[in-house]
C-alpha cells in the first residue's frame, strides 16, 4: 500500500530526533540507571533516571495515584535532584542519601515540607526508542485507561460512525484522536475498515501516542501532546478519500503539524497513489515531483494576498496530491516555519485533461460513474 505520507514514518523520524541525544545503554552507565519503584512519604511512586554521559542525569516519576509524569535532573555537583515543571520552573528537590543499583533513598522536601523516599529497581528492557524511561516497564502502569465512544454521521447523504478516543484523565489536555467506520459493501471496504480502526488506541505502550508521550518523557520528562483526526471527504463506489489532521509535539525542538489526503480503492482495498494518474507512481524514498507546466497552472491559481507563502511554494518542489469530485487537489510539502503555508489547490478535470496518463483517464472514468 502506498500513500502521499506515512503518518509512521513521520512519527518515527520525530521520535529519532527527539532521542537522538540519548546515547545507548552501555556496560559503564551508572547502576542507578533503571526503573524504580516504591514510595514517597506514603505515597506509592514510580520512577526512570537517565545518564546522559558526562552532563547530569535526568528522568521522571509519577504517583500511581495520578499519573502525571514529573520531571527530574540531577544536580551538578551535589547527590541530589530537583524536580521541574513544564514551564521549567524549579519545584520540589530529592536529597538523597543512598544512590546505588540496589536502593535509592532519601528526602523529597519542598519548603518546609519533607517526606521520605525509598526506592527499589525495578526489571525492565529497552524499547524501541532506548533507555528506562520509554521502556514498558514505566509506561505500562500509564496505559489501559481510555473509552471509545461512538456517534453517528453523515457526508452528502452517506452514513458512517465517527470513533472517538476518549483517554485517560491523566492524558486528556495531551491526547486526542479521532477517526471513523462504516458499513462494508464493497469487495475492499473491510481492508479499508482494518486501516481505520489501526489508529484508534489498543491501550498498550505500542500505541503511537504512547510511542510519542514516551519521547517527551525521555527527553524532557513530561508528557508531549498528540493529536489525530481522520474523516471522509468523499466517497463512491470506487473510491473513498479521508483528510488526516495530525499535531504531534514528541520532545523534538518544535510541535509539528501537517494534513494529508489519502485515497482508497474501495474494489481492492488499497490506498492509491495519485501521482500514477500523472506518470510513474513513486517507490518509497522517491521525491513527489509534478511536472513544470503542472506546477506553473497551480502557481498561477496561488492566492494573490499570500506573497510571503508564495516565496515558500516557489521554492519547493514537492507536493501532496488529494481526489476530489472536482479535481485533484495539490498541497506543497514545506519546511516547519512555512507550515501555516500549506493550502490546497484545486485543479480541475478539464485543466488536467494534458496530464493524465491511461490509469489517470481510467480512474477518472470510474470516479464519475457514482
Amino acid at each position: 500500500m502506498k500513500s502521499v505520507h506515512s503518518f509512521l514514518l513521520k512519527l518515527a523520524a520525530l521520535l529519532m530526533l527527539a532521542l537522538v541525544s540519548q546515547p545507548a545503554l552501555a556496560q559503564d552507565e551508572p547502576g542507578w540507571v533503571s526503573v524504580w519503584e516504591g514510595r514517597i512519604g506514603t505515597y506509592p511512586v514510580r520512577a526512570c533516571l537517565e545518564s546522559y554521559g558526562d552532563g547530569p542525569g535526568r528522568g521522571s516519576y509519577y504517583y500511581l495515584s495520578a499519573l502525571e509524569p514529573i520531571s527530574i535532573s540531577e544536580d551538578e555537583g551535589d547527590r541530589g535532584w530537583t524536580e521541574s515543571a513544564p514551564g521549567g520552573d524549579k519545584d520540589a528537590a530529592w536529597e538523597l542519601s543512598e544512590f546505588t543499583s540496589s536502593r535509592v533513598r532519601g528526602t523529597w522536601r519542598q519548603g518546609s515540607r519533607s517526606l521520605p523516599i525509598d526506592l527499589a529497581p525495578v526489571a525492565w528492557e529497552p524499547g524501541e526508542w532506548g533507555g528506562p524511561c520509554s521502556s514498558a516497564a514505566f509506561l505500562g502502569p500509564r496505559t489501559g485507561k481510555g473509552t471509545i465512544a461512538s456517534e453517528p454521521a453523515a457526508l452528502a447523504g452517506w452514513g458512517y460512525t465517527r470513533k472517538t478516543y476518549h483517554p485517560a484523565k491523566f492524558f486528556e489536555d495531551d491526547v486526542s484522536i479521532e477517526t471513523f467506520d462504516f458499513a462494508a459493501n464493497q469487495p475492499g471496504d473491510g481492508k479499508i475498515r482494518e486501516v481505520l480502526a489501526a489508529d484508534l488506541p489498543r491501550e498498550t505502550v505500542e500505541d503511537d501516542f504512547i510511542k510519542c508521550l514516551a519521547g517527551s518523557i525521555a527527553s524532557l520528562g513530561f508528557d508531549g501532546d498528540y493529536s489525530l483526526t481522520v474523516k471522509p471527504t468523499l466517497v463512491s463506489k470506487a473510491f473513498l478519500v479521508t483528510e488526516q489532521d495530525s499535531g504531534y509535539f514528541c520532545g523534538g525542538a518544535h510541535p509539528d503539524s501537517y494534513t494529508v489526503s489519502r485515497t482508497f480503492d474501495r474494489q481492492s482495498g488499497e490506498e492509491l497513489d495519485l501521482f500514477g494518474w500523472i506518470g510513474d507512481e513513486r517507490i518509497d524514498g522517491e521525491d513527489s515531483v509534478i511536472p513544470d507546466a503542472l506546477r506553473d497552472m497551480i502557481l498561477a491559481k496561488w492566492p494573490a494576498d499570500s506573497a510571503e507563502c508564495r516565496e515558500y511554494v516557489e521554492e519547493t518542489s514537492l507536493w501532496s496530491i488529494g481526489l476530489a469530485r472536482d479535481g485533484l487537489a495539490f498541497s506543497p510539502d514545506l519546511p516547519h516555519v512555512a507550515t501555516a503555508c500549506v493550502e490546497p489547490i484545486l485543479i480541475d478535470w478539464a485543466a488536467l485533461a494534458p496530464f493524465l496518463d491511461a490509469e489517470g483517464r481510467a480512474g477518472l472514468a470510474r470516479l464519475r460513474v457514482g
